[in-house]
């Protein structure tokens, strides 16, 4: 007898994503052990700078009135 349990779509999504996420981790910790500790600490101290800028999309904009029925 197999086990016939599905996944919902969401349940699937979350963990492609977490698996991409930790392989790509991987990726990127195994292409940066070429580098110097110094170049990586500064690599990582360039992506802290970049994120801790950046502005959530639509941060700024104020927010249009909602639409009023026609009567």
């Amino acid at each position: 007898m197999s086990d016939t349990s599905v996944e919902s779509p969401s349940v699937f999504d979350e963990r492609m994503r977490e698996e991409a996420a930790a392989a790509g981790r991987v990726a990127l910790e195994t292409a940066l052990t070429r580098f110097t500790v110094e170049q990586r600490d500064a690599f990582w101290n360039a992506i802290g700078l970049y994120y801790s800028t950046r502005r959530h999309p639509g941060a700024g904009e104020i927010a249009a009135p909602a639409a009023t029925p026609a009567i």
